[in-house]
């Protein structure tokens, strides 16, 4: 009898967590500057140094599929609510951010290195398209006029 009614609970217990699984979403955690600093920055940068060392072993291939990963999936949390600052440009600015990491990663797992710049090229070009509007208020990227860096 005890046997029983432990399985009964347990059934219970399993039925009441599938259930707030279900209900429950996502909530952003991060913001898009702290996404930026901690994936997309490092992340952006170990595709574009592909261009000046290319991978040459699994290991070195493995961390560019993984850098790429992370930009696929930051473009992804850039949609997210609580982070689209709108639904036109944003919107397709951080579609366009995941596919270009989506490529990448395609491109590094068949040890593609000219489908990895390609992808980094793509990736510049809406890096740029985003920052205009959104980060720096038009202006190109790069260090702000006057400073030495």
């Amino acid at each position: 009898m005890a046997r029983t009614s432990f399985g009964v609970l347990g059934l219970v217990s399993v039925a009441l967590f599938v259930g707030v699984a279900q209900t429950r979403s996502g909530a952003p955690v991060a913001t898009v500057g702290q996404i930026q600093r901690a994936m997309v920055s490092p992340s952006s940068d170990i595709i574009f140094n592909v261009s000046s060392e290319a991978p040459a072993t699994d290991t070195e291939w493995q961390v560019v599929e993984d850098a790429a990963v992370i930009l696929a999936e930051a473009g992804n949390l850039f949609m997210m609510d609580g982070r689209r600052k709108d639904e036109g440009l944003w919107m397709e600015l951080a579609g366009a951010m995941a596919d270009a990491g989506a490529d990448a990663l395609s491109a590094a797992q068949t040890r593609n290195v000219d489908g990895v710049l390609d992808a980094g090229n793509t990736l510049i070009e809406v890096c740029e398209a985003c920052h205009q509007p959104y980060r720096d208020g038009g202006r190109p990227m790069g260090p702000p006029p006057g400073t030495n860096k």
